[in-house]
């Protein structure tokens, strides 16, 4: 015999009634283990509550103390109060032993607070200082660990990114630079990823790799590609138009 759907719904409700009244008397005979299991799962929420708590503020106060120690730089550096540029100081040499200085004092601060965003701050101011140094190997070093210690796929990672692939064309190398910057150019977010895409696919064209560059090109869209400098979207629009099929290997 079918039930109606009602029938149904009714022997439904009489079966859930029963699960909970098997419940409510299991925990009326087995209070002890009940608390147990409830302490428990309020112990986890509130570890887990501050732990949040503890990287909050593990976070503020990195980054309190790397704005403290780039702030130090520029009373150093002769900086008037609100000024957005520092002035380069008559004295070259005393210019270059602080930055110095405080290239390392950053790299040390970005050793300490390993693991927080401000760590990764640290070590792309470090690595302008040491460009502007000339140390060019020290620059690399920082810009890379810089990025690697970035969050995946997160705007700072972009910035680092991009930051590393324009300390790598500098040094000459192309080809280096371009996975750098497409790496950049494919986080969304990225305020600069235009720039970053067309900076890679440039770098790849002076590699020699026309296929990619003509690839990562194609990635971008009419009204991007006016946003790009027009010396880079001409020779990019050139290449595409001289050039057979593009390649399939940008990842």
């Amino acid at each position: 015999m079918v039930k109606s759907d009602s029938q149904q719904a009714t022997d439904t409700l009489h079966e859930i009634e029963s699960v909970f009244d098997r419940l409510a008397s299991w925990v009326a005979e087995h209070p002890v283990p009940v608390l147990l299991i409830v302490g428990m799962l309020l112990a986890v929420a509130a570890g887990a509550g501050g732990l949040r708590a503890w990287r909050a503020d593990r976070e503020a106060d990195a980054s309190a103390e790397v704005a403290a120690i780039l702030a130090e730089y520029r009373v150093a550096m002769g900086a008037k109060p609100g000024a957005v540029e520092i002035s380069e100081p008559a004295n070259a040499e005393a210019a270059a032993a602080t930055r110095r200085e405080f290239a390392t004092r950053l790299g040390d601060a970005a050793e300490r607070l390993a693991g927080s965003t401000a760590a990764v701050t640290a070590r792309l101011e470090a690595g302008e200082l040491l460009e502007a140094l000339g140390d060019r190997d020290g620059a690399l070093a920082a810009l890379r660990a810089a990025a690697d210690a970035a969050p995946r796929g997160s705007v700072l990672e972009a910035l680092a990114r991009s930051q590393l692939g324009a300390a790598l064309e500098a040094a000459g190398d192309a080809a280096g630079a371009a996975p750098e910057y497409l790496a950049a150019g494919n986080v969304s977010d990225f305020p600069g990823r235009v720039m970053a895409l067309g900076n890679a696919a440039r770098c790849f064209a002076d590699a020699g790799q026309t296929a990619l560059a003509i690839e990562v090109f194609g990635t971008l869209g009419p009204e991007e590609v006016q946003k790009l400098a027009p010396h880079i979207s001409a020779r990019l629009a050139e290449l595409k138009l001289g050039a057979g099929s593009p390649s399939s290997d940008v990842r």
